[in-house]
């Protein structure tokens, strides 16, 4: 959460504090509300897919500013379950960390090169919208919704998880438990927008 004073925004929020979570850290370069949750709205519900890109630039730029060059091994875009993605036609996680190595560069050694894995963590159960659920009903709601399509790859693997929006973070948090229960040595969270 966003938090003003000496200490600045490299610590524990209250709602970690209160509530551990799996994943070590998380972070957002912007506020879900006002404009955001109408650009994040026609980009994830109106299928306004021009806007991924934009997105996916703040979000980079944010990659950039709160983790350290090779401080990652592998990001992984938080899954869709096949019949939403049916329904949608797009993973907006995706859409955001898709053109990040060409951004980078061309170069397959480039140092800020990343291992991209678009269908390693799977979601194995067609869950009710985190949208339509209070904050009590979304870890509940998320209970064993993911799995990993190659366990072995995650292990011992500095994990980033990425999707659109941190509400309660119980979608991440479900996510990060499972790739720690695979081997994972940390997983960290980046998403475009959180709510406040």
């Amino acid at each position: 959460m966003p938090i003003k004073g000496r200490q600045g925004s490299d610590h524990r929020c209250g709602d970690c504090i209160l509530d551990p979570k799996y994943f070590r850290i998380a972070r957002a370069p912007l506020v879900y509300e006002n404009n955001m949750l109408r650009v994040v709205h026609c980009f994830k519900y109106k299928g306004k897919i021009q806007l991924a890109n934009p997105l996916a630039e703040i979000l980079l730029i944010a990659f950039g500013l709160f983790w350290e060059k090779d401080s990652i091994d592998m990001v992984l875009p938080v899954p869709l379950h096949d019949k939403r993605l049916r329904r949608r036609g797009f993973n907006q996680a995706y859409l955001l960390v898709r053109h990040w190595n060409t951004w980078v560069g061309k170069d397959p050694n480039h140092p800020a090169r990343l291992q991209i894995e678009r269908n390693l963590l799977v979601r194995v159960a067609d869950t009710t919208p985190q949208s339509a659920l209070g904050r009590a009903q979304r870890a509940v709601n998320i209970k064993n919704a993911f799995d990993l399509d190659d366990p072995d790859a995650v292990v011992d693997k500095r994990i980033l998880l990425i999707d659109d929006v941190y509400t309660t973070g119980a979608t991440v948090n479900e996510c990060a438990r499972r790739l720690l229960n695979c081997g994972a040595r940390h997983v960290d969270v980046l998403t475009l927008a959180r709510a406040v």
